[in-house]
């Protein structure tokens, strides 16, 4: 029996972790939640879900390390999908890897999540207190993973918000050329290659990357396009120059945070590998399966 700890366990990812932990055999799921979650009708319903299923609700505070001791004890494996800014990232993710670190865990998946941020531009503050967190947590006794899936596949192309497509007025909003690469990945398929690392029986610690399509601007836009049957009119907001002078600009960084976002995605590049092939029963949603069926969607 392996014992997974999730941190993080009723946001958009980290609850289809503890789904997909769950779908495993010879798998304990305990959910670490905080008692002001439980009042929150969506947060408790998500934990409601969870356990209904077999997951165990453990109380657990990143900003209480007596807490952390108590929801860590007799736990393998961590998994931090906690989002926020630097008091969580930073000082509450540290703590709970120092708790797991007292008792024993084996394995500490962080909570990265993105692009390489590891390549990402000095400045941006979301990826830089991610690389401070990681730093340290990578000097402790752990077998420390760091999963990089791209952006998240959905979130970005849902057609039903004006992302990077907006559907309602037929247009199309990039930075840069719109022939930049990136990796885009599903949030359910990086949830499901998530929780097979967190329960992989080798020494997994390292970068691990996971991707379901490697695109640009343009090729979105234009496979869009063709679905529709209308053309759209594309702005191009600017490029890394003036990215880059916006983000030089700003007297707070965090200000600033999708000029840095979409700086990253158009300067850093795509992954030269992945770890995809390590699980080959994991079908990952292509670009072509996610458009058309969030288009035939978006009709209905």
């Amino acid at each position: 029996m392996t014992t997974v700890l999730i941190a993080g366990s009723t946001g958009m990812l980290g609850k289809l972790i503890a789904a997909h932990l769950l779908d495993q055999d010879g798998v304990e799921v305990r959910l670490m939640a905080r008692d002001s979650t439980r009042p929150d009708p969506e947060k408790a319903a998500a934990l409601e879900g969870l356990t209904a299923r077999g997951a165990v609700l453990v109380p657990g505070d990143v900003n209480d390390p007596a807490s952390l001791a108590e929801a860590t004890r007799g736990v393998d494996v961590v998994v931090s999908a906690l989002q926020g800014g630097p008091t969580v990232i930073i000082d509450g993710q540290v703590a709970l890897a120092e708790a797991a670190v007292g008792n024993g865990a084996r394995r500490f998946i962080a909570s990265d999540f993105a692009l390489d941020l590891f390549a990402a531009p000095e400045g941006a503050p979301q990826f830089a207190m991610r690389r401070q967190a990681d730093a340290a947590i990578d000097a402790m006794p752990l077998q420390v993973v760091h999963i990089l899936n791209g952006a998240f596949m959905d979130m970005m192309l849902y057609p039903q918000t004006a992302g990077i497509v907006d559907l309602h007025t037929d247009t199309a909003r990039l930075w840069g050329t719109g022939d930049e690469p990136f990796n885009l990945t599903t949030v359910d398929d990086t949830a499901q290659f998530t929780a097979r690392l967190a329960t992989d029986p080798d020494d997994i610690s390292g970068v691990r990357r996971v991707s379901g399509a490697e695109t640009t601007f343009n090729t979105i836009i234009a496979k869009t396009g063709t679905l529709t049957g209308r053309p759209l009119t594309i702005q191009v907001l600017g490029d890394a120059d003036d990215l880059r002078r916006i983000t030089a600009a700003a007297q707070d960084p965090w200000s600033v945070l999708t000029e840095w976002y979409f700086l990253s995605m158009i300067t850093v590049p795509p992954f030269a590998t992945t770890d995809t092939d390590r699980y080959p029963d994991l079908q990952l949603t292509t670009l072509d399966d996610y458009l058309t069926a969030a288009h035939h969607a978006s009709q209905s």
